[in-house]
């Protein structure tokens, strides 16, 4: 429903420019002043009418350039007033450019249409958005690209998928693929996921779908297929990982790699390596690791629509003193669900 809802208001504010434009450039057509159209009419005092040189039009984009990316950044850190403020700032260097030469109505026309048509299309950024690049993680060679690698395509890279039978929460480890907690799938199309989106909060033993690689248990999944219909699980799309501290140390013990968007999870965590990465997507990075019990660092891939129009991503990486990871979770939200 908050789809439909963005849709129909980006659809009236273009009704409405529209509207305006047109409005305007029948009523400049229509008036007439001393015999001449008004569009037709000066609309300033400037007496030069030669062309704009190429210095001094590059002088007045790179103006226009800065004032916009100014402008940008104070509607994007919101705030009372940051509209009005960021047009107090864009305005004086298009007015500056504007004033440079004589203009007519037309002219002026043309910088009102151009202008409604610049804050449609800023307005239309801020409520849908662009779409996020999904993250990567790689397991040794193999890559899982959050909601778009399929189960059928993972368990062709020699992974297994695990589906979790019976609730027993106290099962250790290495007993998950032998205590009958957990049966391996046997890809023959006969095991559907459930339609809709459902979150995976549950730590690695409790998890639906555990995925394997050579009898290691290389982390948990979820998978998701349509909102509208249960689909098959080799047709679903991995949309969640976790690992916990026991994989890292089987992963360990057995040579196995992670890395999520090229950084080695197994190395030492350096944070400005995470930051020269991820850059702001970074959210949360501990202020003081001595002093506090639980080290992590947040990432976030998130839209302005709040994934009614695109996918949202989100990860935790946690650590210990020495910067080793002790768990990783990597989650998605699929757009309009």
């Amino acid at each position: 429903m908050g789809r439909f809802c963005l849709i129909g208001l980006i659809g009236f504010l273009a009704i409405a420019y529209v509207g305006i434009g047109l409005g305007i450039y029948h009523y400049m057509k229509r008036i007439t002043v001393n015999g001449k159209p008004l569009i037709e009419q000066p609309v300033n005092e400037q007496e030069r009418t030669d062309k704009l040189g190429i210095g001094e039009f590059l002088v007045y984009f790179s103006m226009i350039i800065i004032a916009g990316i100014c402008a940008m950044q104070i509607m994007q850190n919101g705030g009372v007033g940051s509209a009005i403020l960021a047009r107090l700032i864009i305005l004086p260097p298009i007015m500056a450019f504007f004033n440079a030469r004589k203009r007519t109505g037309k002219a002026l026309l043309a910088l009102v249409v151009s202008f409604m048509l610049a804050l449609f299309l800023m307005m239309t950024y801020f409520i849908i958005g662009v779409p996020q690049k999904a993250p990567i993680l790689t397991v040794n060679n193999s890559t899982i690209i959050i909601t778009q690698t399929t189960a059928a395509e993972i368990m062709s890279d020699g992974f297994d998928i695990y589906i979790k039978k019976d609730s027993n929460s106290g099962v250790k480890y290495n007993e998950f693929l032998s205590s009958g907690t957990f049966k391996k799938y046997s890809v023959n199309r006969s095991v559907f996921v459930e339609k809709g989106f459902n979150e995976n909060n549950d730590a690695v033993p409790e998890a639906p779908y555990i995925l394997v690689k050579e009898d290691v248990v290389i982390g948990s999944i979820g998978l998701y297929g349509s909102k509208t219909k249960d689909t098959v699980l080799e047709d679903c799309k991995i949309i969640h990982f976790k690992l916990d501290e026991d994989c890292i140390a089987a992963a360990k013990a057995n040579s196995i790699s992670y890395a999520f968007n090229g950084i080695d999870l197994l190395a030492p965590l350096r944070e400005e390596e995470l930051r020269g990465k991820f850059g702001e997507k970074l959210w949360y990075t501990p202020i003081n690791a001595k002093e506090i019990t639980q080290r992590w660092y947040g990432i976030k891939w998130t839209n302005h629509s709040e994934h009614l129009f695109w996918n949202e991503y989100y990860s935790y990486i946690r650590f210990d003193e020495q910067n080793n990871m002790t768990s990783f979770e990597l989650m998605s939200r699929i757009a309009g669900e």
